[in-house]
């Protein structure tokens, strides 16, 4: 007579291994984890393929505001000349002449304080502020020969940018202008500069 070893139900035959726990992968159906694998490859071709292709540019207005969920990594392409915002602002005086100020270079350049480490609003916002002034390049790159830059979305942009800094620097004013200046520099300093564009002297709203 042959013996017959019971075995308990739910429990599989494994001779000669300790029983493991369960495994919790084991209920994943396998086309969900052939999905994963397959968007993870997708998703890094779809990265060679940008890195290769020249995509179109982002003109529409409603579209642009997706750019704000992307930062312009041209940056990290070489390193060379930096784009710098510089504004300035005029008010009449009592003979009718527009007193000009010195330029203001917008540039985020923030103290750095302890509490930085926890929270530091005021320097992501000149982060964010100084990413605008990339795009704004980069867009100025990217114009046709003879097209007008006023056209941009990051022109109207940085209209608005250079208002509200120099309302906060100068107070009230009646007349406004920004360049955007391409700055080289090394550990000793500016090495070179040149203004790739300068705006029309703009009467400020409300003037």
């Amino acid at each position: 007579m042959v013996a017959k070893l019971a075995i308990p139900p739910g429990c599989a035959p494994v001779w000669g291994l300790p029983h493991s726990a369960h495994d919790a992968t084991a209920d994943t159906p396998w086309h969900n984890r052939s999905m994963t694998e397959a968007l993870l490859v997708l998703y890094f071709v779809v990265l060679f393929a940008t890195l290769i292709f020249k995509s179109r540019v982002v003109q529409g207005p409603w579209l642009f505001l997706l750019r704000a969920f992307f930062p312009n990594w041209k940056f990290f392409h070489a390193v060379g000349y930096v784009p710098h915002l510089h504004a300035r602002c005029a008010r009449r005086d009592e003979s009718g002449q527009l007193q000009w100020t010195e330029w203001l270079s917008i540039y985020p350049r923030r103290k750095r304080r302890v509490i930085h480490l926890f929270h530091n609003a005021d320097t992501n916002l000149g982060m964010g502020q100084q990413n605008l002034v990339d795009h704004f390049w980069s867009d100025l790159n990217d114009l046709p020969e003879g097209a007008d830059p006023r056209q941009l979305v990051t022109y109207s942009m940085m209209e608005r940018l250079v208002e509200l800094e120099l309302q906060a620097h100068h107070g009230a004013h009646t007349q406004r202008q920004f360049e955007l200046r391409m700055v080289l520099d090394d550990v000793d300093g500016m090495k070179d500069c040149y203004t790739m564009l300068q705006s029309p002297v703009t009467a400020c709203p409300g003037v």
